[in-house]
This record gives structure tokens, C-alpha cells and sequence, in this order.
């Protein structure tokens, strides 16, 4: 079903496709939640080995229940008990029978109990995503990479030592490919998060942009300075996507790495659209089958 799913899985065939529904339904719980909510990581997946394939849908399904806190919660205290559960569940410390009853609870506990998945880099992802409610925009963008590297970056560590990854060199280019994937989902998200109330530009940004910090708060930037700020983080992506391609890629672990494939294409897109994130085509998923399996192939990204 993975196979097929990847098959169809083409701009061409809008999201609320029938066909995509049918191949969906197909899917185990975490993995059709991922092909929901997070598509583009659904896709890498899908080049991942076989015997790793559903336990990558397991860690990315966690992912996606742990980054959604926010926007299904409306106090930080709520938001900080949902943490702290998911918490427990990591650490062994839910009762067995709860955790039994969890659709992703249960095979992430079976995961970290044979030692397939590490406990450190999710603990470290759930300490960062306690940011999410954050009404403050960063200080600087020092603050906003250590955001990313807690987050995305550690979830790239995970994933990358499930594949079988090895070395610090291996690791260092999946953190690498993460914080850079991190970054550019920041930068396609903010209209989304700005209506939130939260905001990710950093305050040196704004103000290398000349906007106000109130300015950008009350949603009133000059989108023509806001872009200078939205360029400026996008380097800073790119330049973390290609420090990741000093390294070879570690053939296993391609699921990760394969990341930065669709990191540097939204870049790309950016820069078309002269760095504007209110420009609709920014939101769009670009899964990039076709690109993703050639690179496969040729063991790059």
C-alpha cells in the first residue's frame, strides 16, 4: 500500500482526491495520520527500508500529536499536562493499561521498549515544543536555531538512529538536514502561526528589516521589509542544508536526509515569490516524488 501510495502521490491529484482516500484507508493508524497532517515527511518515509517503515510512521505520527498541542489547546497549563504526558509514556511511568489504549502511545512504547527508537531526542523535542506558546517573537536568531534544533533537528536524530545510522559525522548531516527543513516550515508557516499569536521572526531580523517589533505583533510589517527578514532566515536554512551536503548520505538513513530535497525546493519557491509568505503558492505541499526517488537513486539530496 506504501508503494501505490507513492505512486499517486503527485500534485496532480488534489488533497480531498477520492483515490487518495481509498489508498489512505489502507494505512495503519500513525501512518495515515501522517499522510494527513505531515505529507511531506509521509513521502520520505516511504524510502525508508520496509522493515522500518511503520516504526518511522510511529515517530512521526508522535510528532505530529505533539506539535498539534497547540492548536488544540488554549492554555499554556493545558498544553504543559499534554506534554508532560506524552512525557511519561517515553519514560515507562503511564500505567500499562492507558497506555495499551493508545493508538500511538502503545507502538511508540513497544518502540522504545525493544530500543528501536531513543528516548533522549524526544524527550529534548517535547522540552522544546514548550515554546509553541510563546506570544513573544524570538530575541534573535541564535534563539530561534536552538527552537529548531530541540525540535525538528532532534527529531531527525531519532529518526536517523532507528534507520541504522551511525557516526557523528551521519549525525551531524541528519541535525543538519532537520534544522534546515525546521527552518523553511517555520518561514511556509508563519501567516498560520501569526494568526495563532505566535510569532517566529526574530527580533534582530526585524530589526535589520527596519519593522518595528509592534509593528510585526499587530500583523501591520511592510510585507516588502518583512520579506528582507524572511530572506534572511532562508539563508540561514540554506546554509544548514548545505553544510548537510559536505557529507555522503548514508544510503539507510535516506528517509532523513531526502528532507533537504524538499527543504531547498520550497527555498527555491520563496525566492520566486520574492521571499512574500503571504503568496498562497508558499502553503502548498510540494512532495516531489519524481525528485525525491532520482536522488534515491543516486544516493544524494
Amino acid at each position: 500500500m506504501y508503494k501505490l501510495d507513492m505512486i499517486f502521490f503527485h500534485p496532480a491529484f488534489p488533497a480531498s482526491s477520492p483515490r487518495r482516500a481509498l489508498i489512505a484507508s489502507g494505512l495503519s493508524h500513525c501512518a495515515a495520520l501522517v499522510h494527513r497532517y505531515d505529507r511531506e515527511r509521509f513521502v520520505t518515509a516511504l524510502f525508508a527500508p520496509p522493515a522500518r517503515r511503520e516504526a518511522l510512521m510511529v515517530l512521526y505520527a508522535f510528532n505530529v500529536e505533539v506539535a498539534r498541542i497547540r492548536e488544540s489547546v488554549h492554555e499554556p497549563l493545558a498544553g504543559a499536562i499534554r506534554r508532560q504526558w506524552w512525557r511519561e509514556v517515553i519514560t515507562g511511568e503511564r500505567p500499562e493499561d492507558e497506555i495499551l489504549r493508545h493508538p500511538i502511545a502503545r507502538p511508540l512504547r513497544q518502540l522504545l521498549g525493544e530500543g528501536t527508537v531513543a528516548q533522549a531526542p524526544l524527550v529534548v523535542l517535547l522540552d522544546g515544543r514548550e515554546e509553541d506558546f510563546s506570544a513573544e517573537p524570538y530575541p534573535d536568531m541564535e534563539s530561534l536555531e536552538a527552537y529548531v534544533a530541540a525540535t525538528s533537528a532532534s527529531l531527525s536524530e531519532a529518526a536517523f538512529s532507528m534507520l541504522g545510522g551511525h557516526g557523528e559525522s551521519g549525525l551531524a548531516t541528519a541535525r543538519a538536514v532537520g534544522t534546515g527543513y525546521g527552518l523553511v516550515g517555520l518561514l511556509r508557516a508563519m501567516p498560520f502561526h501569526g494568526a495563532m499569536g505566535r510569532f517566529t521572526v526574530p527580533v534582530d531580523c526585524l530589526e535589520r528589516a527596519a519593522i518595528p517589533v509592534a509593528s510585526y505583533l499587530n500583523g501591520r510589517a511592510p510585507r516588502d521589509r518583512l520579506a528582507m527578514a524572511v530572506k534572511e532566515i532562508a539563508m540561514r536554512a540554506e546554509a544548514h542544508l548545505a553544510q548537510a551536503r559536505t557529507t555522503r548520505p548514508q544510503p539507510e538513513t535516506r528517509a532523513v536526509t531526502l528532507a533537504a530535497t524538499l527543504a531547498s525546493g520550497h527555498l527555491r519557491r520563496l525566492k520566486r515569490c520574492r521571499w512574500d509568505v503571504f503568496d498562497p503558492v508558499i502553503a502548498r505541499p510540494a512532495t516531489r516524488p519524481v525528485m525525491l526517488a532520482i536522488n534515491a537513486l543516486l544516493n544524494r539530496f
